[in-house]
């Protein structure tokens, strides 16, 4: 189980909103100074967010919760958003080459980029028919208590 904490910012009966930080590894390493991939990754980072998501516990506003996605749920949506469109421009391009070997070669990669294209947006339509629970984080369980503050307010504890 991959595992992630948010804050909760809104609740509506059993629907909540937590928001989580995008998280980058970039800032820890020794060449990030030099690296062009950090300075994309350093105008890219520090946005929040904000997943709505069903809720069978009790969260208020404030609270911190722990997220998770199961290993192999996320290696499932890895393969069909990044492989299944490669194999449908592989396959494409091969299935006209085939069917059809007098075509130019041009038309030949027209057709797998179409198919490509067409993949995506087959993926899209059914992943938004599908249930969205399958493919989104669970809420494991409330880290502490609810702690709200405000826009310019300074937090203190009691120390005794």
């Amino acid at each position: 189980m991959i595992e992630e904490t948010g804050i909760v910012k809104r609740v509506k009966g059993k629907k909540v909103w937590i928001e989580t930080q995008v998280k980058t590894t970039c800032g820890s390493c020794h060449v990030s100074d030099n690296c062009g991939t950090s300075v994309v990754a350093k105008a890219f980072t520090n946005k929040p967010e904000l997943l709505e998501l069903d809720s069978d516990i009790s969260l208020v506003e404030g609270q911190t919760v722990k997220l998770g996605i199961p290993e192999s749920q996320l290696v499932f949506s890895s393969m069909l958003v990044y492989l299944l469109p490669i194999l449908s421009l592989i396959g494409g391009v091969l299935l006209v080459k085939l069917l059809m070997p007098e075509v130019h070669e041009a038309m030949q990669i027209l057709v797998g980029f179409f198919a490509f294209g067409l993949c995506f947006w087959l993926l899209n339509k059914k992943l938004k028919q599908k249930n969205k629970a399958h493919f989104s984080p669970l809420i494991l369980g409330a880290l502490n208590e609810a702690s709200v503050i405000k826009k310019h307010e300074i937090p203190v504890k009691k120390l005794v």
